[in-house]
């Protein structure tokens, strides 16, 4: 479901841990509960609603959370009928804390930042430190690498169209850009922007086709993060 529903933004778990706790408030004040759920469900439905054209890939899980979507809009319609579920106060509430948890999410979460790297390359099947893992059929990958600390860091990029064009112009530096994702100042994770100018993510969107895997070799008595 992940994979299919991407990356969530930070702002959409406050609202799903809201949902749960007004879910309570349910049981001992439906007239309180409509105003206070109506944002944090408002905003799981902008979430679940969309992969709705990838429907028939999803797994039960997100079915599940789409029909208690579902489910939670139509008690909400139903109790908005009641003037007493109508209550600004309420509504008021739920549209701040959601508005704040989005405001959190813009200015520190998911922050993207591009490094670029000239590295060492290698299609060969091997490295400076031994072979490398291939694929199912046996297949080496671009290996792009340099050395941190005594040691390498590197990607294994899968990649016959990379491979053709690095062999061409057999070069032996090439220029590697990494995006770069961080929440609250933390790098939370990375993917291969670039390779000599070929472009596989535009940040989190996948523009061409490359598995790929990455770490650290040690070489020496430590390890080291590469911080890409």
């Amino acid at each position: 479901m992940l994979l299919l529903l991407g990356t969530p933004s930070f702002w959409y778990f406050p609202c799903a841990v809201l949902w749960t706790a007004f879910g309570f408030v349910w049981m001992i004040r439906p007239s309180l509960a409509t105003g206070l759920s109506v944002f944090p469900v408002l905003a799981i439905a902008v979430m679940v609603g969309k992969t709705l054209r990838n429907f028939r890939e999803t797994d039960l899980y997100y079915r599940l959370l789409l029909l208690c979507v579902i489910v939670a809009l139509a008690l909400i319609v139903a109790s908005l009928r009641r003037p007493a579920a109508r209550r600004v106060i309420p509504a008021a509430i739920s549209l701040s804390l959601v508005l704040v948890a989005f405001l959190v999410d813009r200015t520190f979460t998911n922050k993207l930042a591009i490094h670029t790297y000239s590295m060492d390359w290698s299609a060969s099947g091997s490295a400076p430190w031994g072979n490398v893992q291939t694929d199912e059929k046996g297949q080496p990958p671009v290996v792009i690498y340099r050395s941190v600390g005594g040691g390498y860091c590197y990607d294994a990029v899968f990649s016959p169209e990379l491979k053709a064009k690095l062999i061409e112009s057999n070069k032996t530096l090439v220029t590697v850009e990494y995006n770069v994702f961080s929440d609250f100042g933390h790098e939370r994770g990375y993917n291969i922007r670039s390779v000599d100018g070929l472009v596989f993510n535009d940040g989190s969107r996948s523009l061409r086709s490359g598995e790929s895997y990455g770490g650290y070799i040690m070489n020496g008595p430590s390890s080291v993060d590469c911080q890409r």
